[in-house]
């Protein structure tokens, strides 16, 4: 059983099973799933539920720079994330990390929580943060399960602008990453509803949210002023940023997508919950194949030239021939877990990270996934 309410999330409105398990997705116990970020030749990763790791790559894997929290400092003990399930915001000098428990801290560029140096923590918002946040210049946004939407100040954490500093509530539970796109804020529910909003005026930009039909996990911005909205029906919508219509009839997948595509040349490649794969021409709304890869899928995958790289939760990463969706390879990575978190292209290289908070290159030259290590870890 999930651990963020579900005995109040029925999903009557859409037509959805009443209760998400365990082994579907399973908050009970939060382990986190946020993505590598690199910059430069610096990653930055969660290695193991709130732990935050900078490390300097190299050739042989890579060096540890800092880890957060330092249990041997008095200023972090008290920081409980207690998992992250979106990508560090990097907000100037600092860097901004939203846990599970609902609370939020801006770190230093150096890793540290230094009360007074343009440091923060904040626990005053209701509810738990699933999807992380966004960040959109001096703001950043996020969503609770408790149906409320909140923008605040990347200074101080409180509030800015004309948004409530408890939050504007929305119809539904807040599981996704909120979306900016120029002035636009996009946020979709587990209600099925998909809303824009003005981020200076917190006005909504669409005269009526979008309805999706399912519950809405993921959501993406695609290009040319469409948003790609998929469901826990499993249905996917092009959806017009503008004016919040769908740009045709929805797309019919075979089980679940929560995941965010890959997109190239005007095609999509997205999985779904069946263990399908599927190409997507985003102009016809047509396949041009779908690729069975035998188990959920829920990381957004990558392109590497002719390559898609795919990760399952069965722990296995599968390099697809982007032009045909035939299986070039697949390997089982031991010690890996589960894949949750988004595929990241780095230097030619698909890097993975699964729940047991180990870190993987996969090489589409070679066909191969090897781990690397980190090295210099307390």
């Amino acid at each position: 059983m999930l651990a963020v309410s579900l005995r109040r999330f029925l999903l009557p409105a859409i037509g959805a099973v009443a209760v998400l398990s365990a082994s579907c997705v399973g908050f009970s116990e939060p382990r986190g799933w946020a993505e590598p970020v690199f910059r430069s030749e610096t990653a930055y990763v969660f290695l193991d539920k709130e732990e935050f790791v900078a490390i300097e790559l190299d050739e042989f894997g890579g060096e540890a720079l800092w880890v957060f929290p330092d249990g041997d400092l008095d200023s972090e003990k008290e920081i409980e994330l207690e998992a992250v399930y979106g990508p560090p915001l990097f907000a100037g000098d600092r860097i901004i990390l939203a846990g599970f428990s609902g609370e939020m801290v801006a770190l230093g560029t150096e890793g540290r929580f230094v009360q007074g140096r343009g440091n923060w923590t904040r626990d005053d918002v209701k509810g738990a943060i699933v999807g992380g946040a966004v960040l959109a210049d001096e703001m950043f946004a996020f969503g609770t399960t408790e149906q409320l939407l909140y923008v605040r100040s990347v200074v101080d954490g409180g509030q800015v602008g004309p948004w409530p500093l408890g939050g504007k509530k929305l119809k539904g539970e807040i599981w996704s990453q909120p979306i900016v796109t120029g002035n636009h804020l996009f946020v979709g529910t587990m209600a099925g509803n998909l809303y824009a909003f003005d981020l200076e005026t917190g006005e909504e930009v669409w005269k009526r949210p979008f309805e999706a039909g399912g519950a809405i996990g993921e959501l993406q911005d695609i290009g040319q002023g469409v948003l790609f909205v998929p469901t826990l029906r499993g249905e996917v919508w092009l959806v017009d940023a503008e004016v919040g219509r769908s740009v045709r009839g929805s797309f019919k997948a075979g089980g679940w997508v929560w995941t965010r595509p890959a997109v190239e040349g005007g095609i999509a490649y997205f999985g779904d919950f069946e263990g399908n794969v599927y190409a997507l021409d985003l102009g016809t709304g047509r396949t041009r194949w779908v690729y069975e890869a035998g188990d959920k899928v829920k990381a957004q995958p990558v392109i590497i030239g002719g390559t898609l790289i795919v990760g399952d939760e069965a722990g296995v990463v599968h390099f697809v021939d982007l032009a045909t969706g035939n299986r070039r390879n697949t390997v089982k990575v031991d010690g890996a877990g589960k894949i949750r978190a988004n595929l990241v292209e780095k230097g030619g290289f698909a890097w993975i990270i699964g729940t047991e908070g180990r870190l993987f290159r996969a090489d589409p030259e070679t066909l191969t996934v090897i781990e690397r290590e980190v090295r210099g870890l307390p």
